[in-house]
């Protein structure tokens, strides 16, 4: 994955491990410790120390094989993205945003892919550099990425175009949808090598604005990828949104995937698995649309594997089955 330790505002953790050696006569029962260090953006390393009592054999393993693969001086930093921010006019606020860029970034001239991720959280970012590494470099049927996580604020809002049962506030998906097109994509593209390839995924609540943004703007994003699609208490709106669109609105190619756990524990009849099936089947006929339905059998809400399957899926390879 890509190594920026220096970069500012690197994410990185370090780690070290202590061992103690038993003198003769000495209590069998010894102290193993390990640090770990965090260092977050722009401030002072964080130090997790955890200490646990071993006995007389796991400390004998543990010194055999640290003698043979661990050099006890030299921690090494491990960099999976950084953090930057942008103010947003459009929002009036600061949002922070977490990127990974891809592994030979630094040593190449060449323009990358970008992928945006709602509900930016560092989790979500390893998880999706994860799988676009696997793809990209060990089964090579993608191209590397840039990943652009957004953190939320005002997930509801941000996220909400309409007003549900379980929010009644004033919704901002459209204020949201400004921001991202108008002030990050060309905030991203003006200071880091892309492509025109834009992807757009979101999960669970962040699946609607996911779709939302299908839906109303579709020269914003070439692909869609909403992770426990649906939407609930607005299944109307988005029902209506879908029937009044037009092929003429989508003068390029448009891919979306949409993936459900049939064992969600927020949809346990399955009601939402149904809309989600007639929402398919009203954008499936449209001229430059391909979409694709994926439901895993076995999994619950945000199936791990909707990302994997999604991207695959998008570049025309093969290997997605039924689960």
């Amino acid at each position: 994955m890509h190594s920026e330790a220096n970069r500012p505002g690197c994410l990185t953790i370090s780690g070290s491990i202590n061992l103690l050696v038993i003198s003769p006569g000495e209590n069998l029962s010894k102290t193993f410790s390990t640090t770990i260090v965090l260092t977050p953006l722009g401030g002072s390393n964080i130090n997790l120390h955890v200490t646990k009592k071993m006995n007389f054999i796991k400390l004998f393993l543990l010194f055999v094989f640290a003698s043979i693969s661990v050099n006890k001086t030299n921690a090494q930093n491990i960099s999976i993205g950084f953090q930057d921010s942008i103010f947003s006019e459009v929002l009036d606020e600061h949002r922070i945003i977490l990127l990974h860029l891809p592994d030979d970034y630094s040593n190449s001239d060449k323009s990358y892919p970008v992928i945006y991720r709602l509900d930016g959280e560092i989790d979500l970012l390893v998880e999706t550099a994860g799988v676009i590494y696997r793809l990209a470099y060990r089964e090579k049927v993608i191209p590397d990425m840039i990943i652009v996580m957004i953190e939320n604020i005002h997930r509801d809002k941000d996220m909400l175009p309409v007003n549900t049962f379980f929010y009644q506030s004033e919704p901002g998906a459209n204020n949201f949808q400004k921001f991202i097109k108008s002030e990050l994509i060309p905030y991203i593209n003006g200071k880091y090598r892309t492509t025109d390839e834009r992807i757009l995924c979101g999960q669970s609540l962040s699946s609607i604005f996911t779709l939302y943004s299908f839906l109303t703007d579709p020269q914003t994003f070439d692909s869609y990828i909403a992770c426990s699609a649906g939407f609930p208490g607005c299944e109307e709106y988005f029902i209506n949104l879908a029937k009044d669109i037009n092929s003429t609105r989508y003068d390029r190619k448009t891919s979306v995937i949409l993936t459900n756990g049939l064992k969600d524990p927020l949809d346990p009849e399955g009601k939402m698995n149904e809309i989600i099936k007639d929402f398919a089947d009203l954008i499936a006929p449209l001229d430059n649309i391909t979409c694709e339905y994926l439901t895993y059998r076995n999994e619950g809400h945000v199936p791990y594997q909707s990302l994997y399957h999604g991207l695959k899926f998008l570049y025309r390879t093969q290997g997605v089955e039924e689960h």
